[in-house]
């Protein structure tokens, strides 16, 4: 069974949609949600545009990141189960510093903004939930702040593969690499020396 902390934002509103919301929330909130298959590779939020839609991770893996000169540096991973978009454009409106793609195909539902909008403005337990996944969000934000401030790269390395979210083997090194605040080559010199956790 998972405990609170292990069960994914998906689960935790498909969970509601069964047994808290109501009749009528439930039948605008499935009406809003259009599910699709989007290729490894797409490019869904761009810099200078608006995300117009939050996505629910069924199957697969995106990325948002940022440039540094020419180079791209991740700043959030997420898979199957994980709900993203580039939050602050999202619920602003405003155009995105950011950039939001796929890592793998991936199946998602999508919600655009004013369905969203609406649903948790007309619905106390859609917006309770969504204040608790905003919770989650600060959460996990403030555990990453935490590995960054007190851990070396090589044991920010070794915390991430080991981690049970871990998208190691799943995705190109240098994405994680970039993501831990190191170089591909750093990230690589740094596994050959990881204790990997045997029941990860």
């Amino acid at each position: 069974m998972k405990t609170p902390g292990e069960i994914k934002p998906l689960d935790r509103i498909l969970e509601a949609s069964q047994f808290m919301i109501s009749g009528e929330v439930k039948e605008r909130f499935t009406k809003n949600l259009k599910r699709f298959m989007i290729p490894k590779g797409r490019i869904l939020v761009d810099l200078g545009q608006v995300s117009h839609n939050l996505y629910l991770i069924e199957k697969g893996v995106m990325r948002t990141y940022y440039l540094r000169g020419s180079e791209d540096i991740t700043s959030l991973l997420v898979a199957d189960g994980d709900i993203v978009c580039i939050a602050e454009s999202f619920l602003l409106q405003k155009l995105s510093n950011e950039v939001l793609e796929t890592l793998e195909d991936t199946t998602v539902y999508a919600i655009g903004y004013d369905a969203y909008r609406k649903l948790v403005e007309e619905d106390a337990y859609m917006a309770g939930l969504a204040v608790k996944l905003l919770e989650q969000h600060l959460i996990n934000f403030t555990d990453r702040v935490k590995v960054f401030k007190y851990l070396s790269v090589e044991q920010r390395i070794e915390h991430y593969v080991n981690q049970p979210s871990s998208l190691f083997r799943r995705i190109p090194d240098h994405y994680i690499a970039t993501y831990l605040g190191t170089t591909a080559a750093t990230f690589s010199r740094c596994l050959k020396s990881i204790n990997f956790d045997k029941n990860r």
